[in-house]
């Protein structure tokens, strides 16, 4: 039925968390499999914001993107975890196999990976960014329109206008200082920001700096240019004034629309529409030797960060290791 063997443990998704069960799984002596749509480890970590700071890690007061991948990595991967690369998942089902019953994880590829055991870390699933409300706004991708910030060169000498009012907004605000032209510009349809109330502060210390300037409450309302962006026409939302705003590179970071994908057909039951439901003591999802942890996984109360996945992942492994083995659920340390 399979062309590959049955493992303990196989975990949807590469990302830091994904890493981190694998690192737990693999401390635990448990067989692992790690399946990942992407080209490349390390999720949407690697593939969006590499550059980014990244501050909620213990014992990093901040790491970039691409760094704490390499290290997660690095941890992850020192049992000899099973990694397939550029594999979507597609379908689940429970089967019998060589007298045991096991799931059998299939992919958009036609690959089937049997498992005792499955722990979805897949972050925020499917996902593409949203856009302004632009007239032939499609237009200007590749041309000085951006939805991520991957590489801050890109943006060395550019005159930046940067539209959100999250946390990705401030923090490449703050992140390109040394690398953009200054001041960059920020534009936010509210008064008020969502992002962490110390990035806001760094950008109103900034603003009196002459090093930033922040147009609130804004929206983009046109695009000028001739190949390639050169300005972009803002209009203040209280007042009706429009102005030009000079312009090489628009970075709009306005969050995206999410999607869990095939996994939505498991008939895993959901917390809200994007994410699976867990019970927070065990990470266990509605389907038994399903489980879940990081963004993907949701509960009330749940707070989504790195930091937290990381411990969502460790509670997600040790209690499916005891599954597995008939074992009561004890915690095991790696100190000596």
């Amino acid at each position: 039925m399979s062309e590959h063997h049955v493992v303990d443990i196989t975990i949807i998704g590469a990302g830091p968390v994904g890493l981190g069960a694998a690192y737990y799984a693999g401390h635990r002596d448990a067989s692992v499999r790690i399946v990942e749509s992407l080209g490349q480890l390390g999720g949407q970590v690697a593939a969006v914001y590499p550059e980014k700071h990244v501050y909620d890690v213990a014992g990093h007061p901040k790491i970039q993107g691409q760094k704490l991948v390499d290290l997660c990595v690095e941890q992850g991967l020192q049992f000899g975890a099973d990694v397939h690369l550029n594999e979507e998942v597609k379908s689940l089902e429970r089967v019998g196999m060589n007298g045991e019953e096991v799931l059998v994880l299939t992919t958009h590829s036609g690959h089937s990976f049997p498992t005792r055991a499955l722990i979805v870390t897949a972050g925020h699933g499917a996902f593409e960014p949203r856009k302004l409300g632009v007239d032939g706004i499609d237009e200007w991708e590749g041309r000085g329109l951006h939805y991520f910030v991957r590489r801050k060169d890109a943006f060395r000498d550019k005159t930046c206008v940067i539209v959100g009012g999250g946390d990705s907004a401030l923090d490449w605000t703050l992140g390109l200082q040394d690398t953009a032209r200054l001041p960059i510009t920020l534009v936010h349809r509210r008064e008020r920001f969502r992002a962490l109330e110390t990035s806001v502060k760094e950008a109103r210390e900034l603003e009196e700096e002459g090093n930033v300037r922040i147009v609130v409450p804004a929206e983009v309302r046109g695009i000028r240019g001739d190949g390639s962006i050169q300005a972009v026409t803002l209009e203040n939302i209280t007042s009706g004034e429009t102005f030009e705003v000079e312009c090489d590179a628009l970075i709009t970071l306005l969050g995206f629309h999410s999607h869990l994908g095939s996994i939505a057909d498991w008939g895993l039951e959901l917390h809200g529409k994007r994410q699976i439901l867990v019970e927070p003591k065990t990470m266990e999802t509605s389907i038994p030797g399903v489980y879940a942890a990081g963004d993907v996984a949701g509960y009330e109360g749940k707070i989504t960060l790195i930091s937290v996945g990381f411990g969502e992942a460790a509670i997600a492994a040790n209690n499916a290791i005891a599954k597995i083995r008939g074992e009561k659920v004890q915690p095991k340390y790696s100190t000596d």
